[in-house]
């Protein structure tokens, strides 16, 4: 960990209180010159903190910067220990954790970042990133599942996303089938689920599960062709103290709740409470995102494998896969 990292730590651990550059010096093994240049660098980032002579440094308020440190002890506290990489900005979250994948072995990893240059939808499409609105990470496991089951991972984590946030925020939160979370009736997140599987035998070599949340509106609004279905999560200016630790955080925790029970599927309770196309009717899409003709119908619910049971028009009853259409409600 890195000087800046332990002091941040330090200063969270005991913030409003201050701290002596002596005992940080002395814990962190560094001199107090390295003190002062991590504080300086801290305080450049946006965190508020406080230089009182003879007492030391106290940490104020907190910038709403991706902090490793402050998300691995957090996961760490609750009885996970993932591996955690934050950067400012990376083409995709997906791919970067994809990298590490052959480095780390069986280690499960979370990547994290600010901004994406190159955010992945599903289909091929791209995933709108902009710089200082919302949060992107990726999640590369390593569960003995075979390729059909860890199209569960989907529906497990869009679950653990919309419990976290409901939590965090007090704003209630639906999903809309198969991975889409909304607040507002807007579209406020996207999951994208990718992977290997080994010849040999069938079984994941690794998954990498993809979450991309609109934290805030962006300066300006969202571009034209989505703003009709895109929202974020906070359309108010509030205060935004280390908020992007806490919901990654919060979220990863709850989705690994539910992968020490992956099997179990103890998430789908939860999933299709929130569904918000039960008994309704909708419109099933084609590949290419055109309305099938006369393909209007009922949805009666899910079943445990996140199939949507639906009537159509001539009575007869089907069940479809979350890998061969997608769904919009008119």
């Amino acid at each position: 960990m890195l000087i800046k990292e332990q002091i941040l730590l330090m200063l969270e651990e005991n913030k409003g209180e201050a701290i002596s550059g002596e005992e940080m010096a002395e814990r962190c093994k560094c001199t107090r010159a390295g003190v002062w240049k991590a504080i300086k660098a801290l305080q450049n980032e946006g965190y508020e903190i406080e230089a009182v002579s003879n007492k030391g440094y106290t940490l104020k308020t907190s910038a709403d910067v991706l902090s490793q440190s402050f998300i691995a002890n957090r996961l760490k506290d609750a009885g996970f220990s993932l591996g955690v990489v934050c950067e400012q900005e990376v083409d995709s979250t997906n791919e970067v954790a994809k990298g590490f994948s052959a480095k780390v072995g069986k280690e499960n990893l979370l990547v994290v970042a600010a901004h994406q240059t190159a955010g992945k939808g599903r289909k091929g499409r791209s995933f709108y990133s902009p710089d200082n609105t919302g949060i992107y990470f990726s999640l590369l496991l390593h569960p003995e599942v075979r390729a059909e089951e860890a199209v569960n991972l989907t529906t497990l984590a869009v679950t653990a996303e919309a419990e976290a946030l409901e939590y965090i925020t007090g704003y209630e939160t639906k999903i809309k089938w198969v991975n889409d979370v909304w607040i507002r009736e807007k579209k406020i997140s996207g999951i994208l689920t990718e992977g290997a599987t080994s010849f040999e035998d069938g079984m994941m070599e690794y998954v990498v599960v993809g979450i991309g949340i609109n934290l805030y509106e962006p300066e300006g609004g969202f571009p034209t062709d989505i703003k009709h279905i895109a929202g974020a999560v906070y359309e108010d200016n509030i205060s935004r103290e280390n908020l992007r630790n806490l919901v990654v955080s919060e979220i990863v925790i709850r989705f690994m709740q539910y992968y020490k029970e992956l099997q179990q599927k103890t998430y789908m309770k939860d999933y299709e409470k929130r569904c918000f196309v039960i008994g309704k009717e909708v419109t099933i899409m084609s590949s290419d995102h055109e309305k099938l003709e006369d393909e209007r119908v009922l949805v009666l619910g899910i079943d445990n494998d996140c199939h949507l049971h639906v009537r159509h028009k001539d009575g007869r009853e089907s069940f479809l896969s979350s890998g061969e259409i997608s769904v919009k409600l008119d």
